[in-house]
């Protein structure tokens, strides 16, 4: 079975290439390519790129590019009913892929072989003087003020119009696990799944994928991982001073206790940004919650009322 091992990139067409590149660069993204029409960003990790934007008259994600271990499971994963054969890619870094729909219409890119690139220098995590346990002397906390580069793509959370079948279908060909399940308050009907990559004994974010139901398949949104809580405010002062339209946070989500903060980007679409979130390994088993308002949040403003059915702005 093909286990992918994380989320590689995403890719979206945007109405005004350059006011998604000035967009991206004040949400913390690196322009490093242009190639075929398409313009490729990356965060401050190893990864080559992490958000993909090509020109076209209808915004949307476009396709969800997943990480395999080797070129053996791209092969396998060739032999998917309804998968391409394998394919070059032509972004920074080479690499080859697959591209397959999982029900519902959202496409996948299958991808193997994309170079790493020399991390970025950014600041160390800020260490914290908690209540109890004392870890800074002689320190003081003096994070510079700015713009706020993220680390990587954490994760993507999709509309389908059948979360069970998507559920199913990433279970069988992408070997996903299931964290969390949400039942539609007071029946047995599924409102979505918190899917995570199996990686065995070596933990992996409590979800890589969401998959929500909705009227047509889509983006909820997609999320990039800060430094830490600090980067997430700072970020927040200086996305808002850039004049960027707010959407929700700083709060604390409880499924995946990340601290969250969500804007939405020139085409009306939702991205987040987010520190300190769970991960688990394989042994923990799935958890089923009814999706109320109550899961979303510890602390933070309150949800606001279309969180979940409003996929875009306006």
């Amino acid at each position: 079975m093909i286990k992918v091992q994380d989320i590689q990139y995403v890719l979206y067409g945007v109405s005004d290439l350059d006011q998604t590149a000035a967009f991206l660069d004040d949400f913390g993204l690196v322009h490093v390519a242009d190639a075929g029409g398409r313009r490729y960003f990356r965060g401050a990790g190893p990864d080559a790129y992490a958000y993909v934007a090509e020109q076209a008259a209808e915004p949307g994600l476009r396709a969800v590019g997943m990480r395999v271990a080797s070129a053996a499971d791209l092969e396998a994963a060739s032999r998917i009913d309804g998968a391409s054969a394998v394919q070059p890619l032509d972004g920074p870094g080479g690499g080859a892929c697959v591209k397959v729909q999982m029900p519902g219409g959202v496409r996948v890119e299958l991808v193997h072989g994309i170079a790493p690139v020399a991390p970025r220098a950014v600041r160390d995590p800020l260490p914290f003087n908690h209540g109890q346990q004392k870890n800074r002397f002689n320190q003081p906390q003096r994070p510079e003020r700015g713009r706020l580069e993220v680390l990587r793509l954490g994760h993507a959370a999709l509309v389908v119009t059948d979360p069970v079948a998507a559920r199913d279908w990433v279970v069988r060909h992408l070997g996903m696990i299931v964290s969390d399940s949400m039942l539609v308050p007071g029946q047995s009907d599924y409102l979505g799944f918190f899917m995570r990559c199996d990686l065995g004994a070596t933990p992996s974010d409590h979800h890589t994928l969401l998959l929500a139901v909705g009227e047509r398949a889509g983006v909820h949104h997609v999320s990039f991982e800060m430094q830490d809580i600090d980067a997430v405010y700072m970020a927040h002062e200086w996305m808002r001073g850039r004049g960027h339209a707010h959407h929700w946070g700083v709060g604390r989500h409880v499924l995946g206790s990340q601290v969250f903060d969500y804007w939405w980007d020139p085409d009306g679409l939702r991205v987040e940004h987010y520190a300190d979130g769970d991960l688990f390994d394989n042994t923990v088993p799935a958890n089923v919650v009814e999706g109320t308002p109550d899961q979303l949040w510890m602390w933070g403003p309150e949800v606001p009322d279309t969180f979940f059915q409003q996929t875009r702005q306006g």
